[in-house]
């Protein structure tokens, strides 16, 4: 039993020795001065990595697009329920197709992020 115990010691010893050891900046770190702005200081070399252009953003041009076509169906309804159908029915229509076409666009448009 006495050797077990004995190279269980070791073991803990040379486990012991490296636990709560600060592994932190180097001590030269601290030679600055503290006055010395942290621009000043020379800066770690770090491995390099590559660069990558970030992914265009659609966002704007797909608001567009959603506003174009809302104009577009707004142009049909107008020539189909104005025109075609005509008198007062034709007006009820169109405005009801108005408010649809809006409303529908508000959506579409605000939950393009």
């Amino acid at each position: 039993m006495m050797p077990q115990q004995e190279a269980n010691d070791a073991r803990q010893e040379q486990a012991g020795a490296a636990y709560g050891k600060y592994e932190g900046e180097p001590a030269s770190a601290y030679a600055y001065q503290q006055f010395e702005s942290p621009y000043q200081r020379p800066l770690r070399e770090e491995p390099a990595s590559k660069l990558y252009t970030p992914a265009p953003d659609n966002k704007n041009m797909l608001r567009l697009m959603a506003f174009g076509m809302t104009l577009l169906a707004l142009i049909v309804l107008a020539v189909l329920c104005l025109i075609i159908v005509g008198g007062t029915g034709g007006w009820i229509s169109f405005c009801a197709a108005c408010l649809t076409i809006f409303i529908v666009a508000v959506v579409v448009i605000d939950k393009i992020k």
